[in-house]
């Protein structure tokens, strides 16, 4: 890190403009993420309304008066983060940062540098990628991110699985993986809160989120933007070492100690930004915990499961009078019945289609009422009896027709992905 107390030094033009550019394109990142935080009082909420509709309509008129892209914006920021309306934003980032630097060195050409501006860009961005780092560390380490393979997971023909979801069968299969990714990440945040560590934890955060954003680009994962502008904030906060960096690692020379003197020197700053930093640093660590824990605890894989929960392999199925074959051909004759969340079931039928149903289950009176998520009208009620050997009966009114089915509960644990378990010692491969 470059003295902020040294004499001052004229910056080049290219080291200003990197500056200017970077706090610009920074500063809107920034902005964004507030936004969505979502967490401040009502004025400043209806004040981010304003600014959040004012940049939609931007996007919206610079994809289709600019970039003429021949479709209209419609689809807004969601889980994906790769979509239209990302990628001419992020443009318009680009473009803007450009011209206010520009525009900013043209009129404040006089000025030796930027170097107590830099300072706090840094200590800033220092901050918000540790952050992000820890958000995206612990998700993985509570493993809230990349959950074990969930009942529809495990019976989805393997083909059918989309890059995006056969990556995160990959990771969530290992808690062990989870943990040394998750904690990698982690430890990068943690170093980037001090400045001592700042080299280190800047150097580990490009390795890690590099991994992140690779992945991100192999496997069609929807995050590639955002992950790319932490890969270079890393980057960036990297940078202001880089002559040492050379000599230590190019040039086999030695390497001047950093300078890591604060710009305040009076005592009372220095407490007040010990305290400051101490509040930011406790605050991260307990919301990106706290969240992922609770997280995992409501939507994770310790939520509670609901009644009736597994896989249910559809051995009989009587229509009226009629015992209906399991021919692979029929679309109408259930093949399985998965029930994998609270208040929902998945009927699998004899083609493989799969149907989302919403499901009210009663154990106290043995009944199910299963009904249709895209036409509330078509509602279906069975009562249900199970023997001793995990046998089901369910018996009903389906579509018109007096229904009987019976299922016998599979063991998911019968899986060889989930049996198989580690094994120190393979005399021989065992890749299935």
């Amino acid at each position: 890190m470059y003295p902020v107390t040294e004499p001052a030094v004229r910056w080049s033009i290219q080291k200003k403009f990197i500056t200017l550019f970077m706090a610009c394109f920074f500063g809107l990142q920034f902005i964004e993420f507030i936004v969505g935080w979502g967490v401040f009082g009502e004025f400043v909420t209806q004040f981010l309304h304003w600014y959040s509709s004012a940049w939609e309509w931007l996007i919206k008129w610079t994809g289709k008066h600019i970039l003429h892209l021949g479709y209209d914006i419609t689809i807004l920021p969601n889980g994906s983060g790769d979509t239209t309306y990302n990628y001419v934003q992020i443009f318009l980032y680009l473009v803007i940062s450009f011209i206010f630097a520009t525009v900013y060195i043209l009129i404040d050409r006089k000025r030796n540098s930027y170097r107590r501006f830099a300072y706090w860009l840094r200590v800033v961005m220092r901050y918000y990628l540790g952050y992000m780092l820890l958000v995206y560390g612990f998700i993985k380490v509570i493993k809230l991110q990349f959950p074990s393979p969930g009942l529809l997971k495990l019976v989805q023909p393997f083909g059918d699985s989309s890059p995006m979801g056969l990556a995160w069968t990959f990771i969530g299969y290992s808690s062990a993986y989870n943990i040394f990714i998750g904690g990698a990440e982690v430890l990068a945040g943690v170093l980037l809160f001090f400045k001592r560590t700042t080299l280190i934890g800047a150097l580990l955060s490009i390795i890690v989120m590099g991994n992140v954003a690779a992945m991100n680009f192999a496997y069609d994962i929807p995050v590639k933007i955002f992950s790319v502008c932490l890969v270079i904030i890393g980057v960036y906060l990297a940078s202001y070492d880089w002559i040492r960096l050379r000599n230590v690692f190019i040039l086999n020379q030695p390497a001047p100690a950093a300078e890591l003197k604060m710009p305040a020197q009076k005592k009372w700053k220095k407490i007040v930004q010990l305290s400051l930093k101490l509040i930011a640093i406790a605050f991260a660590l307990y919301t990106t915990m706290w969240s992922s824990w609770t997280g995992r605890h409501e939507y994770g894989d310790l939520a509670p499961k609901p009644p009736l929960y597994g896989i249910y392999n559809v051995t009989t199925f009587v229509r009226g009078a009629d015992t209906i074959p399991p021919l692979l051909t029929d679309s109408t004759r259930w093949r399985q019945m998965i029930i994998p969340y609270p208040g929902y079931a998945v009927i699998k039928n004899m083609r493989d289609s799969v149907e989302w149903m919403n499901a009210k289950i009663d154990t106290a009176t043995h009944k199910i009422v299963l009904t249709d998520q895209k036409d509330s009208t078509k509602q279906y009620s069975f009562a249900y009896l199970k023997d001793a050997e995990e046998k089901y009966t369910f018996r009903g009114v389906l579509k018109g027709d007096t229904t009987q089915i019976i299922a016998s509960r599979f063991d998911e644990k019968k899986f060889r992905l989930l049996s198989r378990g580690f094994n120190w010692v393979n005399e021989y491969p065992f890749n299935r």
